[in-house]
């Protein structure tokens, strides 16, 4: 329980405080991701609008992913998210007035784009204190324990931020994850306070920052390659189900915005179910689990093609969550226990930059095709394409060419 509810020692305090920053985060990151989508759809009438949201986002981020990676390798990584809370909390005011004053439209795509940028560095330098403060023997449950914390915020996100978007309507909106980038900031402030962390000690050597590692096409941890893509298709999925939700909800279920937060609580729900898994079936993960979960998450997600009604929709959605942070925490464990804690910021941020190249090439499909394609469609497009690119992995395995050391 000292995981959770920290104790007597720094290292549990740490933990305690970090815990509470990722709730809060994951509260106030979740809260404007919902407010957005739904938002975006309802003004622009067109699922166009949010494939554009999702090309600006995936394009900023292909760009800084790997400069915020080296900004969280060179400085301290408390700091680091310190300074993205504080430039999210301005940018939410932002959007506010924007809101006011411009088009909505207009606003979205700004506050999207800068947002995107923000919350990659703030997402790496937050995975990257993690071998700071837990043992390499936790590693594993305390990453299940970190993302269900997240999935803890997301849950509050959809729930409050469908609620607020029907009664007190959009203008006021941005005020909710301010309020929680505000929690989140505390927290970091108190995690900052436990000196000397165990990650002082170990942050004091990290190698030299070379330009080649800024670019977006740097990728020097060969032996990740394969798993990068393998997540890169699993997270794409992830963004495709949490944004164009929406126009699901509206355009095929004509749904309200509160049946789209029940949707994003189930999502949650499933995440958090995933993610106790690890906590009490250690048996259960081979080495073909990611590409599991690659295939098994194409084919759920393929269903929303051939049944479209709102229960079924709502089980999908647990369903994919679970499915989707399983494979999310088997990734992180993976690259925490093999990189060097110097070069972590780098090498996740290498990671990501393969899955915003994929995600980019999918929104920017998604966008030309416009509103000829059904968002069950894509949904059915894509579900397919991963349970092939989990078949051309499986039986290059099987033929013996090594594709990947270890999947995990």
């Amino acid at each position: 329980m000292g995981i959770l509810f920290g104790g007597l020692t720094r290292r549990d305090a740490a933990r305690s405080y970090y815990l509470f920053s990722v709730v809060a985060s994951a509260t106030g990151r979740n809260a404007y991701f919902v407010m957005v989508a739904w938002i975006a759809t309802d003004v622009s009438e067109s699922a166009s609008a949010l494939s554009i949201l999702l090309a600006l986002g995936s394009a900023a981020e292909l760009l800084t992913s790997n400069v915020g990676g080296a900004l969280v390798d060179r400085f301290d990584r408390r700091l680091v998210c310190i300074g993205c809370d504080l430039s999210r909390l301005f940018l939410m005011l932002s959007t506010g007035l924007g809101f006011l004053f411009v088009d909505l439209i207009i606003v979205l795509y700004l506050s999207w784009t800068i947002f995107a940028i923000i919350d990659r560095t703030y997402s790496t330098a937050l995975q990257a204190i993690i071998p700071s403060i837990a043992l390499p023997e936790n590693l594993r449950s305390f990453n299940s324990v970190s993302y269900i914390a997240m999935q803890a915020g997301n849950l509050i996100a959809a729930i409050v931020t469908g609620f607020t978007l029907t009664a007190i309507g959009r203008d006021l909106t941005p005020l909710l994850p301010s309020a929680f980038f505000i929690l989140s900031l505390l927290g970091l402030l108190a995690l900052l306070g436990q000196q000397p962390l165990f990650f002082s000690r170990h942050g004091s050597k990290r190698k030299s920052i070379r330009r080649l590692d800024l670019l977006p096409t740097t990728f020097a941890l060969h032996s990740l390659k394969a798993i990068a893509v393998i997540y890169a298709l699993i997270y794409a999925m992830g963004m495709l189900v949490s944004v164009l939700g929406s126009a699901y909800v509206i355009h095929e279920l004509q749904g309200s915005a509160l049946q789209f937060g029940y949707l994003e609580a189930g999502w949650a729900l499933g995440s958090i179910a995933g993610c106790a898994a690890f906590l009490f079936g250690r048996s259960l993960w081979r080495r073909q689990s990611l590409l599991f979960h690659l295939a098994f998450a194409g084919a759920i997600l393929s269903g929303f093609f051939v049944l479209r009604t709102y229960q079924f929709a709502l089980v999908q959605m647990v369903v994919l969550g679970l499915s989707y942070n399983i494979a999310r925490v088997l990734i992180d464990v993976r690259v925490q226990s093999t990189v060097p804690i110097g070069m972590l910021g780098r090498a996740r941020s290498q990671i990501h930059t393969i899955c915003m190249a994929i995600g980019l090439l999918a929104y920017g499909l998604i966008a030309v095709a416009g509103d000829a394609i059904l968002t069950s469609e894509i949904f059915g497009f894509f579900g397919v394409l991963m349970v092939a690119v989990a078949l051309f992995f499986y039986f290059r395995m099987n033929r013996g060419e090594r594709v990947e050391s270890r999947l995990v």
